[in-house]
């Protein structure tokens, strides 16, 4: 974890474990999990993304000097180490313990910024702090001399290749087997993916034949009810100018009928010496309403009014058919309109009751 100083450039380079592995909490970004498959998309990523160097930074605010820059980095089992070059000032910043800790900047989940396509977990850039938020952070110390005899407790260059070496091959081992099992995952959830559509097309395929038969059903049975309905209205039709006929031909029967009836009254008075033009005027009221009428006596009593017309003839005066226009006085000649004036209080007596006994000219009730 401790840095390693390297000769070269202006400055000085060295290796660093930014981001080692492991699970912690922060207040700020909740539960951060360091492991194996974010690291390797950082190496994958790194040269790619993001378009820019990813600065080495004098703390993490945008602002801040950027005096070095990362030059590589190497996804190891205990994290994500970096090879960054720095200039001597920062270099001897960190001898003196003006920076004890770095931390890494970094996005999970980076998107391309021209295509905006997900790529995965990408190095932004490394700080130079006093307070990381990483609790698995080493501290910041240079080491010049890294030749075998070293006393300072790191492994020699062969050493530390050979070490590289086996972590590499771990890391690639276990992202391997995280790739493996992820294809296993795949295909199994695509096999459960193509047996769920066959089902839900078999259920939909179902349902839309139980539909197109309840269509067809529905479609007979409008059918079936339009016939009935269409044979219904045309018998009602039928019905009804049967009706129509059956009623006008009663109505003929009665006229015809009531016609007769009134012809052989009027025919029959004439005989017994009734004025034939009083029994003119009497046909029309008799057939007023295409029938002999009826006149009401009382609210619980009516009687034909051909009866009450043979009454009144009954008790009138009868004349021979020689004075018929003449008045009772005499020689006089009656007018039509006396005629009738005296003929109609004569049948208003008689309908009330009243009958004129013919002395001293009043009537007798």
């Amino acid at each position: 974890g401790s840095p390693v100083a390297l000769n070269g450039g202006g400055g000085t380079r060295f290796v660093y474990n930014l981001l080692p592995a492991g699970r912690f909490y922060d207040k700020r970004y909740g539960v951060m999990d360091i492991g194996p498959e974010m690291l390797g998309e950082m190496e994958s990523n790194f040269g790619k993304y993001p378009s820019y160097e990813v600065p080495v930074k004098l703390g993490h605010d945008d602002g801040a000097q950027s005096p070095g820059k990362v030059v590589g980095v190497k996804a190891r089992k205990g994290g994500l180490e970096i090879t960054m070059d720095v200039d001597a000032e920062t270099a001897e910043a960190i001898e003196k313990k003006r920076y004890r800790y770095m931390s890494a900047e970094f996005s999970q989940d980076y998107a391309d910024k021209k295509n905006g396509k997900a790529v995965g977990a990408v190095l932004l850039g490394a700080a130079l702090v006093n307070q990381p938020a990483n609790p698995y952070m080493e501290p910041l110390v240079l080491v010049d001399d890294i030749g075998p005899g070293n006393d300072s407790g790191n492994k020699t260059i062969p050493d530390r290749r050979n070490a590289e070496m086996s972590e590499r091959n771990e890391v690639v081992e276990l992202l391997q087997k995280q790739l493996s099992d992820a294809e296993a995952r795949e295909r199994q959830a695509r096999e459960e993916l193509d047996a769920a559509k066959k089902d839900q097309e078999a259920r939909d395929a179902e349902a839309k034949a139980r539909e197109d038969e309840a269509r067809k059903k529905i479609a007979e049975m409008e059918a079936e009810t339009k016939a009935r309905d269409e044979d219904a209205q045309k018998r009602i039709a039928e019905l009804e100018a049967a009706n129509k006929a059956l009623n006008e031909e009663k109505a003929a029967a009665e006229t015809a009928k009531a016609e007769a009836e009134v012809k052989a009254f009027c025919d029959g008075w004439a005989g017994k010496g009734v004025p034939p033009a009083v029994l003119e005027k009497v046909k029309p009221v008799l057939l007023s309403e295409g029938r002999p009428s009826v006149i009401r006596l009382s609210d619980k009593e009516e009687t034909p009014l051909i009866k009450v017309f043979g009454e009144v003839f009954e008790g009138m005066g009868k004349m021979p058919m020689g004075q018929v226009g003449s008045s009772d006085a005499g020689e006089v000649e009656l007018s039509d309109a006396d005629r009738a004036r005296s003929l109609g209080k004569r049948i208003a007596a008689t309908v009330n009751g009243a009958r004129d006994d013919g002395r001293d000219g009043k009537d007798r009730k």
